[in-house]
């Protein structure tokens, strides 16, 4: 995973470049890391090299992390941001750029590790996988970002799509492999769902991209709990349930 540190303070770059490698170790995951100590040359070379997770000083020379925020997001919806700042009454504009969270300095590791580990869950689910669906003739070729969710009809599967629907032989457990690590989770034992088309939960009602589909008493608990390690807390849980 690419990771990106806008940060023009040494010393604070260098803390969050540890931060990284020991949390890489812990869990096992390898990044790539960069460091850029002012948003336009981040800018420019983001133009060119996208990334997973970009930590984010609010406070930079020439052009101010807020206003670099707004133009990754004219080309980029999808990268994570969090952050970084001395002045937390700024960071509380993050939600006018969709930034996931804010660390304040100096950074504490227990705090980098809960707010990472949020990040790396939403940013693994951002990534774009294709996919070969066999079919009686031939394959589909089907990108995960499009699909809502993946039902279970008899002997069939069917993909429903954001544009449209793929019914072919398979089973439910070979796509869940196939898709693992990509924000897919089941509802039950009929539905397979992405994540980020998730509207709300209301009990055992799911309200996925306008379909609404039944969440099974044995999987909901566990399946409140992983979409609450992917968005925590932005899909609405309604008042009152477990």
């Amino acid at each position: 995973m690419n990771i990106v540190i806008v940060e023009d303070d040494a010393d604070a770059a260098a803390r969050l470049k540890n931060f990284l490698t020991e949390y890489s170790k812990e869990e096992r995951i390898a990044f790539e890391i960069s460091c850029c100590a002012d948003g336009e040359t981040f800018l420019k070379k983001y133009r060119k090299e996208r990334a997973g997770i970009v930590f984010l000083d609010i406070e930079l020379p020439n052009i101010d992390g807020m206003s670099v925020a707004r133009q990754i997001r004219e080309i980029d919806a999808s990268v994570v941001i969090i952050f970084v700042t001395k002045m937390v009454q700024f960071a509380a504009k993050g939600y006018e750029v969709n930034a996931l969270d804010f660390l304040v300095k100096p950074v504490a590791y227990a705090d980098f590790r809960m707010k990472m580990r949020r990040a790396v869950n939403i940013a693994l689910s951002s990534e774009v996988k294709t996919i070969l669906v066999p079919a009686d003739s031939g394959f589909y070729r089907v990108s995960s970002d499009k699909i809502v969710f993946v039902e279970v009809l008899g002997h069939k599967i069917r993909y429903q799509l954001v544009d449209g629907a793929v019914e072919v032989r398979g089973t439910l457990s070979q796509v869940e492999k196939s898709l693992e690590g990509h924000g897919f989770l089941r509802c039950n034992n009929c539905y397979l769902i992405n994540s980020k088309y998730v509207d709300a939960v209301h009990g055992y009602d799911l309200i996925i991209n306008g379909y609404e589909l039944k969440i099974s008493h044995p999987r909901r608990k566990e399946f409140m709990r992983q979409l609450m390690d992917l968005y925590s807390g932005d899909v609405k849980l309604k008042q009152g349930d477990d």
